[in-house]
């Protein structure tokens, strides 16, 4: 048995993100995801529209290196930076 974040929502778009790409943290609208734009206000309100580093892709979860802090985001969560 396996337990589940919210993020562990089925991918409907492959991941375009590699390991070591520069994203910058976004705050997804609330009427697409409730939780999520929930989680993010109350938990990681201080990283919203920084730019980290992403250190690993597993599915449809992108973990995410920002100022020291290592957090797990959706897809939709993050904006690729050149």
């Amino acid at each position: 048995m396996q337990q589940l974040s919210i993020f562990d929502c089925p991918a409907t778009e492959k991941p375009s993100f590699q390991k070591h790409d520069k994203v910058k943290l976004l705050l997804v609208d609330e009427s697409t995801n409730f939780e999520i734009f929930n989680y993010r206000k109350y938990y990681h309100d201080h990283l919203i529209g920084k730019i980290g580093t992403v250190v690993e892709v597993k599915g449809n979860t992108v973990t995410v290196l920002i100022n020291g802090e290592v957090i797990q985001c959706e897809l939709c969560e993050l904006e690729w930076i050149a």
